[in-house]
């Protein structure tokens, strides 16, 4: 009898999946993509806290349109550059992210949003695991920028937008050109620190 329960107390907690029993009734199909079904749960309030909170930062990431990292990154970079009085650096770095928040959606963010709101049946709810997100946004990229956003379940989080497949292309290449550029300004400065051997 003893043995059963420590047995019993050695087992792994399962993960609260969307066929838990207390998820079940909780969320919807959204769509299916290469066979593979995502749910929603039919409530944001309904989500769990921790994978709610993951959302809410994505969500502020959607709305800034830059990732909140990129954006820490630059204000430190920015006040190195002030320090060492290089105000044409930091104009530079204020020029970038001026164009990145007023992009009319960021879709590296509108992505990483929907990895955390879209769900697998047997991913685990109570948390964003950023492994299985990456998963989901290679897939979301694979079924073509036309296909994600401007299909059903995503322009439900979307502005309003009037692009083509090809518009939402060029778009994303001109993200990934103020990332670069924002990295480069950082780059540079880490030259600047590093003393000559």
């Amino acid at each position: 009898m003893i043995n059963y329960f420590k047995n019993l107390f050695k087992k792994e907690p399962q993960p609260n999946t969307a066929i838990h029993p207390e998820y079940k009734k909780l969320i919807e199909k959204v769509t299916t993509i290469k066979g593979r079904t995502l749910y929603q749960f039919k409530s944001l309030l309904d989500m769990p806290h921790k994978r709610y909170n993951a959302c809410t930062r994505m969500n502020t990431e959607f709305t800034m349109r830059i990732d909140i990292n990129i954006l820490q990154k630059s204000i430190s970079d920015c006040m190195k550059f002030i320090n060492a009085g290089n105000i044409t650096k930091v104009a530079s770095i204020l020029t970038i992210l001026q164009a990145h928040t007023e992009m009319a959606l960021s879709l590296k963010a509108s992505y990483r949003l929907a990895s955390c709101v879209y769900f697998w049946e047997y991913e685990d709810l109570d948390d964003y695991d950023f492994e299985i997100g990456d998963e989901k946004i290679k897939l979301f990229k694979e079924i073509g920028f036309d296909s994600f956003f401007l299909s059903k379940p995503m322009n439900n989080f979307l502005p309003p937008i009037n692009m083509s497949a090809e518009d939402l292309k060029v778009y994303s290449q001109y993200e990934k050109e103020l990332e670069s550029l924002l990295s480069r300004q950082s780059n540079e400065l880490q030259e600047a620190n590093t003393p000559a051997t």
